[in-house]
């Protein structure tokens, strides 16, 4: 028997639907971490338990599973991977990036750039040390900013410990081609000695085949769509400090999750004071349908994250034809470089002919739409996971 362990977000509805298509679902639980409708991101009719928050009542439900039951973890936090820990069963880890990347938090601050840094520091208080005369006031610092790092470390070295606990890494395919998350977390965490294998979520490929790609909107000005959240990562305020001097386009933001209202709010002034009413913060949720036809209405996919994530807004673009910019660093990155698939140097965006481009990767569609479908098409998805979830009876 296979336990999934859930956060409540947007795309396991689908992967619950995957399960049933391949007609394991005598063989999978599904198990989501807090209460029922404390999001309405979790929509599904198929049979799921919600098991709290309280780390000694999932414990003592997980007790009842035997130890050759295999656990697959859908966001493998510290909070989840403590409770975890001392079982003797198979993990298996689903990455989404930021259980990686972001946490402990202010240890990987090189996911962030400069002016976005800034403003986490900023809103979340990092410690400093401010000189002062008055001594007490300066021990205080030097005091709290010590306990600070220590704290930190320790953090780290728990992290460390937990990642090392994992039995299986589930990332793509089994091609070094394809391995960069595997080793950026490797590079990240000594202790990281889990074995790669295939699977994925939908990513929307399939969805986007089904709708027209030409633009829908007739407009002379370039759409840009930055980001796909409101989550800091997105770097959004040097986004916008790389586009700002580029002329004829609007910046189109999502923010509808990922981030606290101050970061929300903090993203809309700076846009609209930068970009004016060329700036559209999208702030509403849309479900899958909906925000594939969305994507069919932008020219340029702009995404300046630092690590992976965003992944199956960059897939929906291309399978309609749309350019991405991407940073070299992007672990996405290299992903679809291994695919063959051309992916522009978010860097260098301001001194491209971005109509060019444009049109460049029209000419490219078919060929791409033949690469991802290669990869990451329901048929390989389907497969992937069958396979998966039959080597673990």
């Amino acid at each position: 028997m296979n336990y999934h362990i859930m956060v409540q977000d947007k795309f396991l509805d689908s992967y619950i639907e995957d399960v049933y298509a391949i007609g394991e679902e005598q063989n999978n639980i599904f198990l989501f971490r807090g209460q029922e409708n404390d999001t309405n991101y979790v929509s599904t009719k198929r049979k799921i338990e919600y098991i709290g928050n309280d780390k000694k009542v999932i414990k003592e439900r997980l007790k009842s599973i035997n130890s050759s039951d295999a656990i697959f973890v859908h966001w493998y936090d510290m909070w989840i991977s403590e409770v975890l820990f001392d079982l003797p069963n198979k993990i298996y880890v689903m990455i989404w990036g930021g259980e990686f990347y972001c946490e402990p938090f202010w240890h990987h601050q090189w996911v962030y750039d400069k002016i976005t840094l800034q403003n986490v520091k900023q809103q979340l208080k990092y410690p400093r040390i401010k000189f002062t005369l008055n001594p007490i006031s300066l021990l205080r610092q030097v005091k709290r900013a010590y306990f600070f790092k220590k704290n930190l470390n320790l953090s780290y070295a728990l992290k460390n410990k937990y990642v090392g606990r994992i039995d299986f890494l589930i990332c793509l395919d089994k091609n070094d081609l394809f391995y960069q998350d595997y080793h950026k977390i490797k590079e990240l965490y000594p202790a990281f000695r889990a074995k790669n294998v295939s699977g994925f979520y939908d990513q929307n490929f399939d969805r986007a085949q089904q709708i027209s790609r030409e633009k829908v909107v007739n407009s002379q000005e370039i759409n840009i769509l930055v980001g796909n959240s409101a989550n800091a990562a997105n770097n959004h305020l040097d986004a916008f400090e790389k586009l700002k001097d580029i002329s004829n386009i609007v910046v189109i933001c999502p923010l509808s999750y990922g981030g606290s209202k101050n970061e929300v709010e903090k993203i809309i002034d700076q846009g609209k004071q930068i970009f004016k009413d060329r700036f559209i913060p999208i702030t509403n949720f849309m479900g899958r349908d909906e925000y594939v036809k969305f994507l069919n209405t932008i020219d340029i996919v702009f995404m300046y994250h630092n690590r992976q994530q965003a992944f199956g807004n960059i897939c929906s673009a291309l399978s309609l034809g749309k350019p991405v910019f991407l940073k070299y660093k992007n672990a996405v990155k290299g992903y679809l470089d291994g695919m063959g698939i051309k992916i522009y140097d978010a860097e260098e965006i301001e001194q491209q002919d971005l109509n060019k481009i444009i049109q460049e990767s029209k000419d490219n569609l078919d060929k791409n739409v033949e690469m991802l479908k290669s990869s990451i098409s329901e048929d390989k998805r389907l497969s992937d996971l069958k396979l998966l979830l039959k080597s673990t009876n």
